[in-house]
């Protein structure tokens, strides 16, 4: 009896020595495969420099360089076409699981995923999330239109609808990528532009509006206040409307960065619109995907815990850097920044579309676009 109490109570240890070293040998495991000494880092950004994707990027890049294991160098590789498939599908087919691939994923590449354009090659719902970088939209219209002179937003809407379509110009990535949101917005306002698609990301996109080949454009909010000052201060732009953004409560409101622009949801009140039906639903869904899931950055499947882990440790000493800190009004205002599995199930609840919209959406992108939607 004693010896078979000994004999269990010498298995017991030895198992939980065996526990302790596996763990010990897991952890050290998982430390050596987060030191990134010498390595060479890549963050994918799909689209062309510029953009609110592009500048955010770079913005962050010192900041991980400090404080990843190792202090690597990373690269920021512009992968622009067909509104973030491109860069998308490069990432995914080439990136490495050792965590020197990350992609920078944006509305466009969310929603292209989102109404299944046939020539993606990823699943989002398979990233390993690092992080999540909500904003919003500015909507803004060449000054020489007028639309300062209405003095409601009843008016200023009359008057745009009051213009022929080829003298309302907007450029975009592809018909299923972010600039899909904008174009449902306006046509829920009764107002109807001319499209041009294929533009390779927001800085091409600013140019146009720039020379008035566009005269309608958009940016998310901290890149319009941020790169195009000059619009502002050369009066060529007039700030028409942003989506607004969720509160701390979880109610809709104001943007934190234009809190005096008007919200696409006061314009539609001020018309008398109905806030119900498949295209109300379909416009709102789309409308707050595009703030929540504006801009995020990934690992891809099958990366160690022990890596996600590393870029996420990263990112929080970053959100609680000084120098951060000090600038983060400036680049993220009071949008909150969600680090790690809490960001995918925000963005997989982003691109939550109800029936009724999605039937809404497939309609109305097989009206305008002759794109047969399979969602």
């Amino acid at each position: 009896m004693l010896k078979n109490l000994i004999s269990g109570r010498a298995a017991s240890a030895i198992a939980v020595s065996a526990f302790a070293l596996s763990l010990g040998l897991s952890a050290a495991n998982e430390a050596k495969a987060a030191d990134f000494s010498g390595k060479r880092m890549r963050v994918i950004v799909p689209f062309n420099e510029g953009g609110g994707t592009d500048s955010l990027t770079r913005w962050l890049q010192p900041y991980w360089e400090k404080y990843l294991p190792g202090k690597p160098k990373i690269l920021v590789v512009n992968k622009p076409g067909a509104g973030g498939i491109v860069g998308g599908n490069y990432w995914f087919s080439r990136a490495k699981k050792d965590g020197t691939w990350v992609l920078a994923m944006s509305t466009s590449t969310v929603f292209n995923y989102l109404l299944r354009d046939p020539r993606v090659k990823f699943e989002v719902k398979d990233f390993v999330p690092i992080a999540l970088f909500p904003r919003g939209n500015m909507i803004y219209f060449r000054k020489e239109l007028g639309l300062d002179k209405p003095k409601t937003l009843k008016g200023k809407v009359e008057l745009l609808r009051t213009f022929p379509k080829d003298a309302l110009v907007f450029g975009g990535k592809t018909p299923t990528s972010s600039g899909l949101n904008k174009r449902l917005a306006l046509s829920m306002l009764g107002v109807e532009v001319k499209d041009v698609w294929g533009m390779k990301g927001n800085g091409p996109m600013a140019l146009a509006f720039e020379r008035g080949e566009f005269t309608v454009n958009f940016d998310n909010t901290l890149s319009y206040k941020n790169n195009r000052k000059h619009f502002r201060k050369s009066g060529i732009a007039y700030e028409f409307m942003v989506w607004g953004a969720p509160g701390a409560d979880g109610k809709w409101g104001k943007d934190p960065v234009w809190p005096n622009t008007p919200t696409w949801f006061d314009i539609y009140k001020a018309i008398g619109g109905k806030e119900s039906g498949g295209a109300y639903e379909a416009t709102v869904a789309l409308i707050k995907a595009g703030t929540a899931a504006n801009k995020s950055y990934h690992l891809p499947k099958g990366t160690p815990a022990g890596i996600a882990k590393a870029w996420r440790g990263a990112t929080n000493k970053m959100l609680a850097d000084k120098d951060f800190l000090s600038k983060k009004d400036k680049v993220l205002s009071l949008y909150p920044v969600t680090v790690g599995e809490r960001a995918k199930q925000l963005i997989m609840e982003a691109i939550d579309i109800p029936p009724a919209g999605k039937a809404y959406i497939k309609k109305y992108v097989k009206e305008r676009y002759n794109l047969d939607l399979k969602i």
